[in-house]
Formats: C-alpha cells, sequence, structure tokens
C-alpha cells in the first residue's frame, strides 16, 4: 500500500535523517546545560531577590534562602525543563492533539462512550508526565523531613528551587522554548528542501482540505 511506501524506500531513517537528529540533539543539550548553569550559577552570594519577587514575604533575617547556585539546585531546574521539554516534543512530533470532550461522561444514548471523549493529549502530558514528576519530587521532598535517608537531599528543595527563586522560573519556561524553536526551524528547512513522501502527501491533503472546506 501507499501508506507504507516512504518506509520502503527508507525515507524515514536515512542519513541525512539521522545526522539531524544528531546535531538537533546536541543542539538542545547544549541549551539545556548552558541555560540551567549559566543562569543559576554565581560565583559567591548576591544573586537573591530578596526581600522582592518570591522572597518578598521570607524572613529578613535569613537571606540566603533565595540564593542557589549549588548542584541541587542547579540539577532540580534543569532536569524540570527536560520533563517539559520532553512533553513538547511528544505533542509536535505526533502532531495530534486530542483535546476531548466535557464532560467525558455523558447520560445520553447518542453521545459516545467515555473512552472516546477524553482529553487523551492533556491526560497524557499535564497529569501523566508534568503532573507525575511533580507529584514525586514533592513526595521525595516530604519523605525527606521523615530523617536521615537517601531522600534526605530532598529535603526543602523545592521549596528553595521554586519558592524563593523567581529565576529558576525563568529558566524553566525560556529552556523548553528555546529548545522548540530550534527544532521547528531544523525541521522547517528539512521539509522546505528535503521532504519525505510523507510531509508531500500532509501538504497535498491539507490543500485539499482547505479547497473543500473553504
Amino acid at each position: 500500500p501507499e501508506v507504507y511506501y516512504p518506509t520502503r524506500r527508507n525515507e524515514l531513517i536515512t542519513k541525512r535523517a539521522i545526522l539531524r537528529w544528531v546535531i538537533l540533539t546536541l543542539i538542545q543539550i547544549i541549551i539545556l546545560y548552558n541555560f540551567s548553569l549559566y543562569a543559576l550559577v554565581a560565583h559567591g552570594g548576591g544573586i537573591t531577590s530578596a526581600f522582592l519577587g518570591l522572597m518578598r514575604n521570607k524572613n529578613p533575617k535569613i537571606p540566603g534562602n533565595g540564593e542557589s547556585g549549588d548542584l541541587k539546585n542547579v540539577q532540580i531546574v534543569g532536569f524540570s525543563s527536560l520533563i517539559i521539554l520532553l512533553a513538547l516534543k511528544v505533542i509536535y512530533e505526533s502532531r495530534t492533539i486530542i483535546i476531548g470532550q466535557f464532560p467525558a461522561c455523558s447520560c445520553s444514548k447518542k453521545s459516545e462512550g467515555w473512552p472516546s471523549r477524553l482529553a487523551y493529549t492533556w491526560i497524557g502530558i499535564v497529569w501523566l508526565s508534568i503532573g507525575f514528576y511533580i507529584f514525586h519530587i514533592m513526595i521525595y521532598q516530604i519523605i525527606g523531613y521523615a530523617g536521615p535517608s537517601d531522600f534526605s537531599s530532598y529535603v526543602d528543595l523545592v521549596n528553595h528551587a521554586f519558592g524563593t527563586r523567581t529565576r529558576s522560573w525563568m529558566v524553566l519556561i525560556l529552556t523548553p522554548i528555546a529548545c522548540m524553536a530550534i527544532d521547528v526551524l531544523g525541521k522547517l528547512v528539512s521539509n522546505v528542501f528535503y521532504p519525505t513522501q510523507t510531509q508531500i502527501h500532509v501538504e497535498i491533503f491539507r490543500k485539499l482540505r482547505e479547497k473543500y472546506d473553504g
């Protein structure tokens, strides 16, 4: 069948495609590393926002709460940026957003069953990916309060990194956006100059749809 034509011609996994993936991956790794490291690390103190921003209601006798730059803070902000980046990549690569219907459960006999009405994209991305991650780093922090254990390094880590550091939120927002911008640009160049049969068929379908819908 025609649907398998790109696979038979080995258009999806060519040396050019693999090289593009490798280059994009390396660029995104560099962005993740540099945005997380140099934006959060400073030599010595002095990068706290005390007593403004997220530090405005904190104890003025403890200004060090807003400082950052240690390994744990850089690690959790960088890894959180990576989780959000991967979620955005899944949406972009799948080319599908299933928003579902609200409410998912309906008493009407004419409506579809609830499995067909669920917002699978938002359930998978928001709840089962990002939400799952946030839930567990908060649980690790709570377990760490119980006493010395493997989770002791998480004690007050989330509160410190995201509750007192405005810069952490800036990194968390800007890093995935910068990485996705590079990704979109790379695919744009590839689709314009080296389109696959799949991309050509997608464009033909889009034009036909616009023609008949218009």
